[in-house]
């Protein structure tokens, strides 16, 4: 218990960090996102959290790519599936938009740092933290919670997106599982951003939706389909060997 009180102080430590960021940057959020994924990687570093499972040989990084290919996979069809909710619903509708590669482009490199920083900081934290005390499955959960604590420091009211973010939460939680490891996440996480976000918003096309792709019912039906889904995977037994969150290793 002592050591979990400990990763648990450390990791309230550089995420405080990485919200000071934040703020310090608040006028260049590039950068902003970029110092908060530093911190990340230096907190994963101190705490043990691994990108590859260190209980394997160092991974190629063709089986990295591979890795990182499957999460990019998973993240895309994650967002269509929601995009395409909100359309059969009618609660967005396509507007005309010129594409535009810069705004594609600044959305990958935003979408990676971000998804980097709350990978290793929300779930890598969490799962290190939770997974000798109570079991992966728990963890899971608990991902869930940490998750939408996150989003509610950021709205500051409850809303529906904070139960998305929860259930987005889980389902990544279970890709480190599957994955032992931090790649197929991180992908996964960059992709729903990226899909979500810069590729609907003006960079491909332009959606105008009532509310947010992230906080509408459709939205949240099908998140907590696909993590009920992958939770239910993990649960049957699916990756639940030791995983890497016990010690540190880069991919």
């Amino acid at each position: 218990m002592a050591d979990a009180a400990k990763l648990v102080t450390t990791g309230l430590l550089f995420w405080g960090g990485a919200q000071l960021a934040s703020t310090v940057f608040d006028r260049n959020e590039t950068a902003a996102v970029a110092v908060q994924a530093a911190i990340a990687e230096w907190g994963a570093g101190a705490m043990g959290i691994a990108w590859s499972d260190p209980l394997r040989p160092a991974p190629p990084w063709r089986a990295i790519r591979a890795r990182i290919a499957r999460g990019l996979g998973f993240g895309f069809v994650a967002a269509a599936l929601v995009v395409a909710s909100t359309l059969a619903t009618r609660t967005a509708t396509v507007k005309q938009a010129a594409p535009s590669l810069s705004v594609l482009t600044i959305g990958v490199l935003l979408g990676a740092l971000a998804a980097v920083r709350d990978e290793l900081l929300l779930r890598g934290v969490v799962l290190r933290v939770t997974r000798g005390l109570f079991g992966i499955p728990v963890g899971i959960v608990v991902c869930g919670f940490a998750a939408a604590a996150a989003r509610l420091g950021v709205d500051g009211a409850i809303t529906l997106a904070i139960l998305a973010e929860a259930l987005r939460g889980i389902a990544l939680s279970t890709l480190w599982i599957r994955d032992r490891g931090a790649w197929m996440a991180v992908a996964a996480n960059a992709a729903w951003a990226w899909t979500a976000g810069p590729l609907t918003h003006g960079g491909l096309f332009d959606l105008r939706f009532v509310r947010e792709p992230d906080a509408s019912v459709p939205a949240v039906l099908v998140l907590a389909v696909i993590a009920a889904v992958a939770f239910l995977q993990i649960r049957q037994g699916v990756g639940t060997k030791p995983s890497a969150e016990g010690s540190r290793q880069s991919g």
